[in-house]
């Protein structure tokens, strides 16, 4: 008897595919960062304060910088998989899911943004402290070694670092198959953390060193 056997493949199509997630994570580590120093800065030079004057409530100061943050946060990740889709034949296996993955690992990353800014007074303690943090989280949320090369006690520590959530969101879009209803759930991680983090950032900001 001849039976045809066609060979199924599973994983990642190529290194590039696994690269290019951990890239756009490092990428958002660096957009929130250099966004929350930023907002250290404007503080320490009084250029929050001066702005106190326009009409617009504090909360909508805070909210436009976390707009911006998103937006440079999307258009980067988005370019990166862009320069992968033609340059690499980083293929996601959908294009749909990836824009929700990257859209939810922004909202994270922005209310991490507001987190780190409330951590210090200065940029220079800001940027240490913020560094510090990112990289720890990135080094048990598969920023640094993929996911699936962790051992089990590294994985389950993981869960609480974003970082895991929004690699395991884009790789569930890129060579997962992850469905819609499979990568719900690290999108909703992702959404929850940011939101989150935003409110505990925006409720401990202080505006000037005097109310430090």
């Amino acid at each position: 008897e001849h039976e045809d056997v066609t060979i199924k493949r599973y994983g990642p199509r190529n290194a590039f595919a696994i690269t290019f997630p951990q890239g756009s994570v490092w990428g958002l580590l660096a957009v929130a960062a250099t966004f929350g120093i930023s907002i250290v800065s404007e503080r320490s030079k009084g250029t929050l304060l001066r702005l106190q004057v326009a009409p617009m409530s504090r909360f909508h100061i805070l909210a436009g910088k976390a707009v911006a943050c998103f937006i440079a946060t999307v258009c980067l990740v988005s370019a990166l998989f862009i320069i992968g889709y033609f340059g690499f034949g980083v293929k996601p296996d959908s294009p749909a899911l990836l824009a929700v993955a990257i859209s939810s690992s922004g909202i994270a990353f922005v209310g991490i943004m507001m987190f780190l800014a409330v951590l210090g007074k200065t940029e220079q303690s800001v940027g240490g402290i913020a560094w510090g943090i990112l990289i720890i989280l990135a080094m048990f949320g598969g920023g640094m070694v993929p996911l699936f090369f962790m051992p089990p006690w590294m994985r389950s520590v993981g869960t609480v670092s974003p970082v895991k959530w929004a690699v395991l969101a884009i790789e569930g879009a890129v060579w997962r198959g992850f469905t819609p209803f499979e990568i719900l759930k690290p999108c909703l991680v992702l959404i929850g953390i940011g939101i989150g983090c935003f409110l505990i950032g925006v409720r401990a900001f202080r505006w000037t060193y005097e109310q430090s």
